[in-house]
């Protein structure tokens, strides 16, 4: 029908080509107009099929959200898409249901950036926004204790380099004080790391050198011993210091060659799945004997080694 229109016009302009040239100019200005109302109405196809959809109806109020301690949070994309299309997340942690976007925030892990990808049905297109569950995280990575790398911190909110929200001042009298962080704090579970020989500051910083000292690994560390632990913290953020939490896995080793392949490859790959949700490339992930599954960011594994070699 649209091409029958279009011929119209051409016709008109042949029939009216007498006229003189600033009527002709005025009238080829509205032709030009019904010509561009006509393309604005035609549909855009996308590979695969069907209409493109329009990715800016994924999105959601706000692009980080707390856990709270009184009440459940769940967060709704701002417009309704259940059944228009499948919702997915990487990387793994994000509660989100895949048919609505709905995401219950106090389920998820927190301390990372996750990408949400929509996929209309019968479409290939795909569309991606990021949100944020507040927290800390703790990035994979290996310590060189000879080399002085005897420190391993925390990020905030998913962005290395934020600040925490505590004082300057880094106090260990144990006092508390709702405006300051607290970490390693009573929990449910009724174990605190620095009972198993962690040393760790009220910013959550661990001091590496000091826990193995501590005889955290043993007395004389046991080359190749990991231990699987739970960090407990409060934080004066929009959380409003809820009891918060994150699995850790720690590593010791004496000498950086003694470091198992398989581990080695893991903390690479799990750099490259954080890169990609801040960047938005797609990976190919290699086959391999894993010592975490695939897409999985916890627990974080810190590495402890003695010496470089």
């Amino acid at each position: 029908m649209e091409w029958l229109q279009k011929g119209r016009l051409v016709r008109l302009m042949k029939k009216h080509s007498t006229m003189s040239p600033k009527q002709f100019s005025v009238f080829a200005s509205i032709v030009a107009m019904a010509f561009l109302i006509f393309s604005c109405d035609k549909e855009v196809e996308v590979p695969g099929g069907g209409a493109a959809f329009d990715c800016n109806q994924l999105s959601y109020s706000d692009t980080i959200y707390y856990i709270s301690a009184t009440q459940s949070v769940l967060v709704s994309p701002q417009t309704n898409l259940e059944g228009q299309g499948t919702f997915e997340v990487s990387p793994d942690g994000l509660a989100i249901d895949t048919n609505t976007g709905v995401i219950d925030v106090n389920a998820s892990e927190t301390g990372l950036k996750y990408k949400i990808t929509f996929t209309p049905t019968g479409s290939n297109q795909v569309c991606e926004t990021f949100v944020t569950i507040g927290g800390v995280n703790y990035l994979d990575g290996i310590y060189v204790l000879d080399q002085n790398e005897t420190l391993a911190g925390p990020i905030y909110n998913g962005v290395p380099g934020l600040p925490l929200p505590c004082p300057d001042d880094d106090s260990d009298d144990g006092s508390s004080d709702d405006d300051s962080c607290d970490f390693d704090v009573e929990n449910p579970s009724g174990i605190l790391l620095e009972d198993l020989g962690f040393e760790i500051s009220s910013k959550g910083v661990f001091d590496l050198l000091e826990t193995v000292e501590n005889g955290t690994f043993g007395a004389i560390p046991v080359n190749g011993e990991s231990l699987d632990v739970e960090l407990y913290y409060k934080l004066p953020d929009l959380s409003s210091n809820a009891l918060n939490s994150i699995p850790l896995r720690f590593f010791y080793y004496e000498t950086v060659a003694d470091i198992p392949q398989a581990l080695l490859d893991d903390i690479e790959e799990k750099s490259d799945l954080i890169n990609e949700s801040r960047s938005g490339n797609s990976l190919n992930f290699r086959v391999m004997n894993e010592t975490r599954p695939r897409r999985v960011p916890r627990p974080p594994f810190i590495v402890i080694v003695a010496r470089l070699e």
